[in-house]
Protein backbone atom coordinates (compact mmCIF):
# COMPACT_ATOMS: atom_id res chain seq x y z
CA UNK A 1 0.00 0.00 0.00
CA UNK A 2 1.38 3.40 -0.96
CA UNK A 3 1.99 6.03 1.77
CA UNK A 4 -0.68 8.29 0.27
CA UNK A 5 -3.24 5.46 0.52
CA UNK A 6 -2.30 4.76 4.14
CA UNK A 7 -2.62 8.46 4.97
CA UNK A 8 -6.04 8.59 3.29
CA UNK A 9 -7.30 5.54 5.17
CA UNK A 10 -5.88 6.78 8.47
CA UNK A 11 -7.76 10.06 8.23
CA UNK A 12 -10.91 8.77 6.52
CA UNK A 13 -13.04 8.87 9.73
CA UNK A 14 -12.09 12.53 10.27
CA UNK A 15 -12.92 13.37 6.66
CA UNK A 16 -16.28 11.62 6.90
CA UNK A 17 -16.97 13.46 10.17
CA UNK A 18 -16.33 16.76 8.40
CA UNK A 19 -18.72 15.71 5.63
CA UNK A 20 -21.44 14.89 8.16
CA UNK A 21 -21.16 18.17 10.08
CA UNK A 22 -21.14 20.01 6.74
CA UNK A 23 -24.41 18.25 5.83
CA UNK A 24 -25.96 19.14 9.18
CA UNK A 25 -24.65 22.70 9.14
CA UNK A 26 -25.86 23.38 5.61
CA UNK A 27 -29.18 21.70 6.40
CA UNK A 28 -30.42 24.70 8.40
CA UNK A 29 -30.09 27.06 5.43
CA UNK A 30 -31.50 24.47 3.00
CA UNK A 31 -34.52 23.85 5.24
CA UNK A 32 -35.01 27.59 5.67
CA UNK A 33 -34.99 27.94 1.87
CA UNK A 34 -37.66 25.24 1.55
CA UNK A 35 -39.80 26.82 4.28
CA UNK A 36 -39.92 30.06 2.30
CA UNK A 37 -42.01 28.18 -0.29
CA UNK A 38 -44.09 25.91 1.98
CA UNK A 39 -46.44 26.72 4.80
CA UNK A 40 -45.05 25.05 7.91
CA UNK A 41 -47.88 22.51 8.53
CA UNK A 42 -47.87 21.32 4.90
CA UNK A 43 -44.09 21.05 4.97
CA UNK A 44 -44.17 18.97 8.15
CA UNK A 45 -46.97 16.72 6.89
CA UNK A 46 -45.13 15.88 3.69
CA UNK A 47 -41.78 15.54 5.44
CA UNK A 48 -43.14 13.17 8.08
CA UNK A 49 -44.92 11.04 5.50
CA UNK A 50 -41.71 10.88 3.47
CA UNK A 51 -39.55 10.02 6.48
CA UNK A 52 -42.06 7.41 7.63
CA UNK A 53 -42.07 5.64 4.26
CA UNK A 54 -38.29 5.80 4.07
CA UNK A 55 -37.78 4.54 7.62
CA UNK A 56 -39.89 1.43 7.10
CA UNK A 57 -38.31 0.87 3.69
CA UNK A 58 -34.84 0.96 5.26
CA UNK A 59 -35.95 -1.36 8.06
CA UNK A 60 -37.51 -3.84 5.60
CA UNK A 61 -34.30 -3.82 3.56
CA UNK A 62 -32.25 -4.47 6.68
CA UNK A 63 -34.48 -7.35 7.80
CA UNK A 64 -34.25 -8.92 4.35
CA UNK A 65 -30.47 -8.51 4.28
CA UNK A 66 -29.75 -9.81 7.78
CA UNK A 67 -32.68 -12.18 8.26
CA UNK A 68 -33.17 -10.78 11.77
CA UNK A 69 -36.84 -10.04 12.59
CA UNK A 70 -37.78 -6.86 14.41
CA UNK A 71 -39.38 -7.45 17.80
CA UNK A 72 -40.00 -4.96 20.59
CA UNK A 73 -40.01 -6.09 24.20
CA UNK A 74 -43.25 -5.14 25.92
CA UNK A 75 -41.34 -3.48 28.73
CA UNK A 76 -39.69 -1.10 26.24
CA UNK A 77 -42.95 0.22 24.79
CA UNK A 78 -43.37 3.13 27.27
CA UNK A 79 -39.79 4.30 26.67
CA UNK A 80 -40.23 3.97 22.90
CA UNK A 81 -43.43 6.01 23.07
CA UNK A 82 -41.75 8.70 25.17
CA UNK A 83 -38.77 8.86 22.81
CA UNK A 84 -41.09 9.16 19.81
CA UNK A 85 -43.06 12.00 21.37
CA UNK A 86 -40.00 13.90 22.58
CA UNK A 87 -38.03 13.53 19.38
CA UNK A 88 -40.62 13.64 16.64
CA UNK A 89 -43.74 15.23 18.14
CA UNK A 90 -41.87 18.05 19.90
CA UNK A 91 -38.23 18.46 18.84
CA UNK A 92 -38.60 18.52 15.05
CA UNK A 93 -41.82 20.62 14.99
CA UNK A 94 -40.43 23.17 17.45
CA UNK A 95 -37.17 23.35 15.53
CA UNK A 96 -39.04 23.74 12.23
CA UNK A 97 -41.40 26.45 13.47
CA UNK A 98 -38.47 28.20 15.15
CA UNK A 99 -36.46 28.10 11.93
CA UNK A 100 -39.38 29.55 9.97
CA UNK A 101 -39.37 32.68 12.15
CA UNK A 102 -35.69 33.20 12.98
CA UNK A 103 -32.39 32.99 11.10
CA UNK A 104 -30.76 29.72 10.11
CA UNK A 105 -27.68 30.72 12.14
CA UNK A 106 -29.73 31.32 15.29
CA UNK A 107 -31.54 28.02 14.88
CA UNK A 108 -28.27 26.14 14.31
CA UNK A 109 -26.52 27.63 17.33
CA UNK A 110 -29.41 27.22 19.75
CA UNK A 111 -30.05 23.61 18.70
CA UNK A 112 -26.34 23.00 19.33
CA UNK A 113 -26.91 23.73 23.03
CA UNK A 114 -28.71 20.39 23.41
CA UNK A 115 -25.62 18.76 25.04
CA UNK A 116 -25.99 21.18 27.96
CA UNK A 117 -29.54 20.02 28.56
CA UNK A 118 -28.42 16.40 28.14
CA UNK A 119 -25.87 16.90 30.89
CA UNK A 120 -28.45 18.48 33.19
CA UNK A 121 -31.04 15.78 32.53
CA UNK A 122 -28.49 13.02 33.05
CA UNK A 123 -27.53 14.61 36.37
CA UNK A 124 -31.16 15.03 37.47
CA UNK A 125 -31.82 11.38 36.62
CA UNK A 126 -28.60 10.38 38.40
CA UNK A 127 -27.14 8.88 35.26
CA UNK A 128 -24.02 11.05 35.37
CA UNK A 129 -22.19 13.44 37.66
CA UNK A 130 -21.23 17.04 36.88
CA UNK A 131 -17.76 18.33 37.73
CA UNK A 132 -16.63 21.88 38.35
CA UNK A 133 -15.29 22.24 34.83
CA UNK A 134 -18.66 21.24 33.40
CA UNK A 135 -20.46 23.73 35.63
CA UNK A 136 -18.10 26.49 34.51
CA UNK A 137 -18.61 25.56 30.87
CA UNK A 138 -22.38 25.45 31.24
CA UNK A 139 -22.46 28.87 32.89
CA UNK A 140 -20.22 30.28 30.15
CA UNK A 141 -22.45 28.82 27.44
CA UNK A 142 -25.54 30.15 29.21
CA UNK A 143 -24.02 33.63 29.28
CA UNK A 144 -23.29 33.32 25.57
CA UNK A 145 -26.88 32.29 24.86
CA UNK A 146 -28.18 35.31 26.78
CA UNK A 147 -25.91 37.63 24.80
CA UNK A 148 -26.92 35.93 21.54
CA UNK A 149 -30.70 36.00 21.98
CA UNK A 150 -31.03 39.23 23.98
CA UNK A 151 -31.42 41.53 20.94
CA UNK A 152 -34.05 39.22 19.42
CA UNK A 153 -36.18 38.68 22.53
CA UNK A 154 -36.10 42.31 23.54
CA UNK A 155 -38.98 44.71 23.11
CA UNK A 156 -40.22 44.90 19.56
CA UNK A 157 -38.18 41.91 18.36
CA UNK A 158 -41.32 40.09 17.19
CA UNK A 159 -41.22 36.69 15.50
CA UNK A 160 -37.42 36.42 15.54
CA UNK A 161 -37.37 36.40 19.33
CA UNK A 162 -40.10 33.77 19.46
CA UNK A 163 -38.18 31.71 16.92
CA UNK A 164 -35.07 31.81 19.10
CA UNK A 165 -37.03 30.70 22.16
CA UNK A 166 -38.69 27.88 20.19
CA UNK A 167 -35.26 26.76 18.95
CA UNK A 168 -33.99 26.69 22.52
CA UNK A 169 -37.04 24.69 23.60
CA UNK A 170 -36.38 22.29 20.71
CA UNK A 171 -32.86 21.73 22.05
CA UNK A 172 -34.35 20.78 25.42
CA UNK A 173 -36.68 18.22 23.84
CA UNK A 174 -33.85 16.81 21.73
CA UNK A 175 -31.86 16.34 24.93
CA UNK A 176 -34.81 14.50 26.44
CA UNK A 177 -35.05 12.30 23.36
CA UNK A 178 -31.32 11.52 23.49
CA UNK A 179 -31.35 10.58 27.17
CA UNK A 180 -34.52 8.50 26.75
CA UNK A 181 -33.30 6.60 23.69
CA UNK A 182 -29.75 5.98 24.92
CA UNK A 183 -30.55 2.64 26.55
CA UNK A 184 -32.78 1.65 23.61
CA UNK A 185 -29.89 2.07 21.17
CA UNK A 186 -27.97 -0.55 23.11
CA UNK A 187 -30.74 -3.11 22.48
CA UNK A 188 -32.21 -2.24 19.07
CA UNK A 189 -30.71 -1.49 15.66
CA UNK A 190 -30.83 2.17 14.72
CA UNK A 191 -33.11 1.46 11.74
CA UNK A 192 -35.64 -0.29 13.98
CA UNK A 193 -35.50 2.42 16.63
CA UNK A 194 -36.00 5.21 14.10
CA UNK A 195 -38.93 3.47 12.39
CA UNK A 196 -40.76 2.74 15.63
CA UNK A 197 -40.20 6.09 17.36
CA UNK A 198 -40.93 8.01 14.16
CA UNK A 199 -44.21 6.13 13.72
CA UNK A 200 -45.27 7.02 17.26
CA UNK A 201 -44.22 10.65 16.94
CA UNK A 202 -45.77 11.10 13.50
CA UNK A 203 -49.37 10.38 14.53
CA UNK A 204 -50.11 13.65 16.41
CA UNK A 205 -48.23 15.73 13.83
CA UNK A 206 -50.21 14.32 10.91
CA UNK A 207 -53.50 14.77 12.79
CA UNK A 208 -52.69 18.41 13.54
CA UNK A 209 -51.15 19.48 10.24
CA UNK A 210 -52.75 17.42 7.48
CA UNK A 211 -55.75 19.75 7.28
CA UNK A 212 -53.40 22.56 6.18
CA UNK A 213 -52.41 20.75 2.98
CA UNK A 214 -55.19 22.34 0.83
CA UNK A 215 -54.04 25.80 1.95
CA UNK A 216 -50.59 25.25 0.45
CA UNK A 217 -49.97 27.13 -2.80
CA UNK A 218 -48.39 24.20 -4.61
CA UNK A 219 -47.81 26.15 -7.83
CA UNK A 220 -45.38 28.53 -6.13
CA UNK A 221 -42.97 25.74 -5.18
CA UNK A 222 -40.02 25.79 -7.57
CA UNK A 223 -37.91 22.76 -8.58
CA UNK A 224 -35.24 24.07 -6.22
CA UNK A 225 -37.82 24.14 -3.44
CA UNK A 226 -38.77 20.52 -4.07
CA UNK A 227 -35.09 19.56 -4.16
CA UNK A 228 -34.55 21.28 -0.81
CA UNK A 229 -37.57 19.46 0.60
CA UNK A 230 -36.26 16.09 -0.64
CA UNK A 231 -32.92 16.89 1.01
CA UNK A 232 -34.63 17.41 4.38
CA UNK A 233 -36.31 14.01 4.14
CA UNK A 234 -33.32 11.91 3.10
CA UNK A 235 -29.91 13.47 3.62
CA UNK A 236 -29.72 14.92 7.18
CA UNK A 237 -31.55 11.95 8.72
CA UNK A 238 -30.53 8.76 6.96
CA UNK A 239 -27.36 9.56 5.04
CA UNK A 240 -25.80 11.72 7.75
CA UNK A 241 -26.81 9.55 10.72
CA UNK A 242 -25.55 6.37 9.05
CA UNK A 243 -22.19 8.01 8.36
CA UNK A 244 -22.08 9.52 11.86
CA UNK A 245 -22.53 6.16 13.54
CA UNK A 246 -19.73 4.78 11.34
CA UNK A 247 -17.53 7.68 12.49
CA UNK A 248 -18.32 7.14 16.19
CA UNK A 249 -17.50 3.45 15.87
CA UNK A 250 -14.00 4.38 14.72
CA UNK A 251 -13.20 7.61 16.57
CA UNK A 252 -15.18 7.09 19.76
CA UNK A 253 -17.69 9.47 21.31
CA UNK A 254 -15.18 11.94 22.76
CA UNK A 255 -13.26 12.60 19.53
CA UNK A 256 -16.33 12.52 17.29
CA UNK A 257 -18.23 15.01 19.47
CA UNK A 258 -15.54 17.64 18.89
CA UNK A 259 -16.65 17.94 15.27
CA UNK A 260 -20.17 18.89 16.39
CA UNK A 261 -18.98 22.38 17.32
CA UNK A 262 -18.47 23.06 13.61
CA UNK A 263 -22.19 22.64 12.87
CA UNK A 264 -23.32 26.17 13.88
CA UNK A 265 -20.22 27.67 12.27
CA UNK A 266 -21.00 25.94 8.97
CA UNK A 267 -24.64 26.88 9.49
CA UNK A 268 -23.64 30.53 9.77
CA UNK A 269 -21.48 30.35 6.64
CA UNK A 270 -24.10 28.64 4.48
CA UNK A 271 -26.90 30.93 5.67
CA UNK A 272 -24.73 33.92 4.77
CA UNK A 273 -23.89 32.52 1.31
CA UNK A 274 -27.26 30.98 0.40
CA UNK A 275 -29.70 33.28 2.19
CA UNK A 276 -27.77 36.51 2.61
CA UNK A 277 -28.19 36.51 6.39
CA UNK A 278 -26.07 38.99 8.30
CA UNK A 279 -24.72 38.88 11.85
CA UNK A 280 -23.91 41.80 14.11
CA UNK A 281 -20.97 41.87 16.52
CA UNK A 282 -23.20 41.00 19.49
CA UNK A 283 -24.44 37.85 17.73
CA UNK A 284 -20.90 36.79 16.87
CA UNK A 285 -19.67 37.44 20.42
CA UNK A 286 -22.57 35.49 21.92
CA UNK A 287 -22.03 32.60 19.52
CA UNK A 288 -18.31 32.46 20.30
CA UNK A 289 -18.97 32.52 24.05
CA UNK A 290 -21.57 29.76 23.69
CA UNK A 291 -19.24 27.52 21.67
CA UNK A 292 -16.40 28.01 24.16
CA UNK A 293 -18.73 27.10 27.01
CA UNK A 294 -19.98 24.03 25.14
CA UNK A 295 -16.42 22.91 24.52
CA UNK A 296 -15.48 23.26 28.18
CA UNK A 297 -18.67 21.61 29.41
CA UNK A 298 -18.31 18.64 27.06
CA UNK A 299 -14.69 17.99 28.00
CA UNK A 300 -14.57 14.95 30.31
CA UNK A 301 -13.24 15.51 33.79
CA UNK A 302 -11.02 12.43 33.57
CA UNK A 303 -9.97 10.12 30.73
CA UNK A 304 -12.45 7.35 30.12
CA UNK A 305 -11.14 3.80 30.20
CA UNK A 306 -13.04 2.91 27.06
CA UNK A 307 -13.32 5.68 24.43
CA UNK A 308 -16.28 3.85 22.89
CA UNK A 309 -18.27 4.03 26.11
CA UNK A 310 -20.47 7.00 26.95
CA UNK A 311 -20.71 8.58 30.41
CA UNK A 312 -23.48 6.21 31.48
CA UNK A 313 -21.89 3.06 30.14
CA UNK A 314 -23.69 3.04 26.78
CA UNK A 315 -21.27 1.49 24.32
CA UNK A 316 -21.64 3.17 20.95
CA UNK A 317 -19.91 0.53 18.87
CA UNK A 318 -22.25 -2.20 20.08
CA UNK A 319 -25.25 -0.33 18.72
CA UNK A 320 -23.50 0.81 15.57
CA UNK A 321 -22.54 -2.68 14.53
CA UNK A 322 -26.20 -3.67 14.61
CA UNK A 323 -27.21 -0.99 12.13
CA UNK A 324 -25.71 -2.55 9.03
Amino acid sequence: MRPSQRLWQRHLPELVALLVVAIWGAGFAITKFALDQFNVPAFMSLRYLGMLALSWGVLAWRIRRTGEPFRVARGDLPRLALAGLLGYSFYIPLSTVGLSTTTAFSNALLIATAPLFMTLLARLLRLDTIGRRQVAGMLTALAGIVVFVLPAVGAGAGPSGRGDLLSLAAALFFAGYSVTSRSLLARYPLAALMASTLTIGTVPIILLSLSWMPAQAWSRITPAGWAAFAWTVVVPVYVAWTLWNWVMARLGVARASLFMYLVPIIGAGTSWVLLGEGFGPLKIAGAALTLVGLGVARRPAAPQRDPMRGPSGYRVGAAVRQVG
